[in-house]
Formats: structure tokens, C-alpha cells, sequence
């Protein structure tokens, strides 16, 4: 495979229950993220922006009264929490926006922005002919936060004038959070365009604060990570 110490098959299959219609031929199919996670981070956001009125709402009762716990202590969870909230929200509208259909000559992509929370893709409308497509890539990304990592796994759809479009990662690798989803999205597109997907390695960006603020992804042409460092 490629340089990475986490070997990904390239193998297409055309047995999957996420997307609509058949693998391979000229039946067209509709991939998105299944409803279960969508429904998930929908209810993390809901719950989350509760949270985020209550610590405020109490920071401002007991402001008059015990102003050192309001300002030292209850408004400083409130905005931790609020920060929260707009990155579960940006995990939701990520999920709920993110579509790929496959057609019999020509692939339309609805990428929002949030399908990435280290990236900061603009978000992408727009339908692609197979012709124009000259590869997918994809490598592995890790990032240390507060002695921790997380790994994940970016795919990048490289056209022929050599234009690129972040396409989704896969996050919480070797996980249980990890779902095959987008690695079978990323298979089916390229099997129906007849382009290679291209593992390029491994690169290591940086973490931030728990993996929510700060965070920074290395340019895709970043080149990748010696073996020694991957392992």
C-alpha cells in the first residue's frame, strides 16, 4: 500500500447499506452519513446549548451576590461549555449537509464546511464529471493534545487540471467511535470514476486545546512523515 504504518485496502465492494442503489453499473447512488450519528450530534448540540443557558442564566443570578463566583468560576464554564456547543454544531451540520451522488457519468458534491473540524474547507455545490477526476488521495493525520493523540484519516479528490476538494475525513481511529463510512464513499467514487485512490502518508499537525481550539492541519502537499516517526 503506501507509507503509513496503518495499511488501508483499496479492495471495492459493492455490498453497503448506507448508499442507495447498486455498485457499479449506471444506477445512480446517494451516500450520507446514517441517521443514528446524525440524530447523536443533534442531540449533543441541543443538549450542550441547554447547558450553555443554564451556566449563564446562573452566572447572572448570582452576579449581585457572589460576584467572585460569577465571574471566576460560573462565566468561565458558560463560555468553555458555549465553545462546545458551536463544535458539536459544527459536527452536525457537517453530517446533516454532507451528500455524494454518483451517477452514470458524473459524481455531485454537497460538502459543507463543517465536515471538517480541523480543516477549514469552504463548502463545496458542485457536480464533476468522471473525466475530470485524476485521483483520490488520502493520508493519515495525527494530532497530540494534553498528552493524548488522535488519529484520523483525510480523503482529497484531485482533478485533472490539479485542482483539489477536501472531500471528509474519518475520524477516531482504531477506536469504537471510528465508522467505515467515508472510506466506503471514497472506494465507491473512485471505482466509478476508474482513478486509483492514492495513500500519500502521514503527516502531524497540531492538537490545541483538547483537539477543539487551536488545532492546525499540515497543506496536503506537506510531504509525509518519515516511517520512524509514524510508528
Amino acid at each position: 500500500m503506501g507509507p503509513g504504518p496503518f495499511p488501508v485496502s483499496t479492495r471495492f465492494t459493492s455490498r453497503n447499506a448506507t448508499g442507495t442503489g447498486e455498485g457499479g453499473g449506471s444506477a445512480p447512488r446517494v451516500w450520507r452519513v446514517p441517521l443514528l450519528p446524525r440524530l447523536l450530534s443533534a442531540f449533543a448540540t441541543v443538549a450542550l446549548a441547554g447547558v450553555t443557558v443554564f451556566l449563564g442564566s446562573m452566572a447572572v443570578l448570582v452576579l449581585p451576590h457572589q460576584w467572585a463566583l460569577a465571574t471566576f468560576v460560573m462565566a468561565p464554564m458558560a463560555c468553555f461549555v458555549a465553545g462546545l456547543t458551536g463544535y458539536v454544531w459544527r459536527d452536525l451540520a457537517g453530517k446533516w449537509g454532507l451528500r455524494l451522488t454518483l451517477a452514470a457519468d458524473h459524481a455531485t458534491l454537497d460538502l459543507p464546511s463543517g465536515r471538517s473540524l480541523i480543516h477549514r474547507p469552504p463548502a463545496e455545490h458542485v457536480t464533476i464529471p468522471y473525466e475530470d477526476i485524476e485521483a483520490i488521495e488520502m493520508r493519515l493525520e495525527a494530532y497530540r493534545t494534553l498528552g493524548t493523540a488522535m488519529m484520523q484519516r483525510a480523503y482529497v479528490l484531485r482533478r485533472r487540471d490539479g485542482k483539489t476538494i477536501f472531500l471528509f475525513e474519518d475520524r477516531a481511529l482504531a477506536t469504537p467511535l471510528n465508522a467505515p463510512i467515508f472510506a466506503q464513499m471514497a472506494e465507491d467514487l473512485a471505482k466509478r470514476t476508474d482513478v486509483p485512490v492514492r495513500d500519500i502518508g502521514m503527516v502531524e499537525g497540531r492538537g490545541g486545546v483538547l483537539g477543539v481550539w487551536g488545532t492546525h492541519a499540515e497543506d496536503w502537499a506537506t510531504p509525509s512523515l518519515p516511517l520512524a516517526r509514524q510508528l
